[in-house]
């Protein structure tokens, strides 16, 4: 069983003094009521129970359900249930870190850890330590969990992997300088003193190692990008059980691997181990020396290609140095050579016939440029703007004489109308009238023609028009007496 730590010692001895202090009922037959406990204190007695009558650490088998990863804290909160009853349960975010696999609803496990009281809500629940799948290994399982969520995204895809270098100059070693694996790769490469080794070391077990190795491939591809970087790397390790190579299993590992630019050669274990470095490397070799013999498998047959290249280069060259030989010997029996002379006097000849033709040429194409030119003048000539000019002074002209003429004839219309209007005018005229002895009488005042007696009233001024001038009066009432 396991000791009670420093607070679970605490909780305890407080408790006990809550329930010393209090005041212990009376007898029944006192006939006195007992006196009532506070929710605390009854929750301090029952956690006092519950640890005195709980081992401080217990096993739990279970399914799981309702699990919830709080995204703040990273603690676990999860219950585990049979057919009967179900049990709450915590796991703080320190021990869920060491958790190999990723628990889901509906697995079995077995979960270790003490029972307590959770006074807040008034509920006893299991703080859990450590978790194991019921029927397989975590490992196994967390191994089965990042397998299938790897390969779904694609990280074994042949497609994805890049090729090997047939002739790597630069190899970086990343494994543990203490361990078997270095010394068997070297054995290896020892042949082949012109290759340059880089060995970094990291540590290849225990936690934080994988951090390491994926640091490593990091640094290293880093480097890559400068002058003289890693052709490839060989991630070696010697065997053991699954749990000594659980490094090379984690997910940092793999997509580190999975990023790298530099090719990466696996040899982890022995042939029977496989991990998940070893499904993302681009080459799995099923042992550190074969990841070295596999890295320089171009270089071991290096002198027979060197070979079948010299021999192939001697061949091309000789062939080159004959082909060249017969093309100058065919170029000094040619003709030119005998007789060079020749050659100039034709390319003489043919510049004279030449240039003969280019005069005639010339001669040629500047008559017809003299006939164009000519053409064209007398094109110009018919279409210059002193004769478009003419033709429109004379349009204009012969438009002003007939725009004069009309001008005329209307005026001489209009002033015969005006004059036969006048006459019928004067004809049928007031003044006409007038003439005869007629006279018009109008009101002064008004203005309006008098054509009844109705119209006038006694004292309104009148104004009779005849013919030779208009004459002014007033009107009489006829009511009034006349004085004389």
């Amino acid at each position: 069983m396991d000791k009670p730590n420093f607070f679970d010692v605490a909780a305890d001895l407080a408790a006990r003094k809550r329930a010393a202090a209090l005041p212990r009922p009376a007898a029944a037959a006192s006939g006195e009521p007992a006196k009532s406990l506070s929710v605390s204190e009854v929750t301090a007695i029952i956690d006092r129970a519950v640890k005195q009558g709980v081992p401080a650490s217990v096993s739990v088998r279970g399914e799981v359900s309702n699990f919830n990863r709080h995204g703040a804290s990273g603690h676990l909160y999860f219950t585990l249930k049979d057919a009967n009853a179900c049990l709450n349960c915590v796991m703080w975010k320190d021990a869920a870190a060491r958790l190999k696999f990723a628990p889901r609803d509906g697995m079995e496990l077995i979960a270790t850890g003490g029972v307590r009281v959770f006074a807040p809500q008034g509920k006893y629940q299991l703080y859990v330590n450590s978790l194991t799948p019921v029927g397989q290994g975590a490992l196994e399982l967390a191994f089965r969990q990042l397998h299938a969520k790897l390969e779904a995204e694609g990280l074994f895809a042949a497609e994805r992997k890049k090729p090997l270098p047939v002739y790597p100059l630069c190899i970086a070693l990343i494994t543990s300088q203490s361990g078997a694996a270095l010394q068997d790769m070297l054995k290896v490469l020892r042949p082949f003193p012109w290759l340059r080794l880089c060995v970094y070391h990291v540590p290849v077990q225990g936690d934080g190692s994988a951090e390491k190795i994926a640091e490593a491939i990091g640094h290293l591809n880093c480097r890559h990008q400068t002058i003289g970087g890693v052709d490839v790397i060989l991630l070696g390790r010697g065997g053991g059980s699954l749990e000594d190579l659980w490094e090379f299993n984690e997910e940092v590992v793999a997509r580190t691997m999975a990023v790298s630019k530099i090719p990466i050669i696996t040899g982890i274990g022995h042939e029977v181990d496989v991990s998940i470095a070893d499904l993302v490397a681009d080459y799995h070799a099923h042992t550190p020396t074969e990841a070295a013999r596999v890295a320089t498998a171009g270089w071991k047959d290096i002198a027979d290609v060197l070979d079948q290249h010299h021999i192939a280069l001697r061949r091309s060259s000789r062939q080159l140095l004959q082909n060249a030989r017969q093309r100058l010997e065919a170029i000094q029996r040619h003709e030119i050579f005998r007789r060079p002379l020749d050659r100039i006097q034709n390319f003489r000849q043919l510049l004279d016939e030449r240039q003969l033709a280019l005069s005639s040429a010339i001669k040629q194409k500047k008559h017809s440029l003299q006939l164009r030119l000519l053409s064209c003048s007398v094109l110009l000539e018919k279409h210059h703007p002193r004769n478009q000019l003419r033709l429109h002074r004379q349009r204009v002209d012969e438009l002003r004489t007939r725009l004069d003429t009309s001008i005329h004839s209307r005026l001489q219309r209009t002033q015969d109308n005006i004059n036969s209007i006048a006459r019928v005018l004067a004809a049928i005229g007031p003044e006409q009238v007038l003439a005869r002895g007629y006279s018009i009488t109008r009101n002064k005042k008004t203005g309006e023609i008098i054509k009844s007696k109705t119209q006038v009233k006694g004292g309104e001024k009148l104004v009779t028009r005849v013919t030779d001038g208009q004459i002014e009066s007033t009107a009489q009432d006829p009511n009034q007496p006349s004085l004389f």
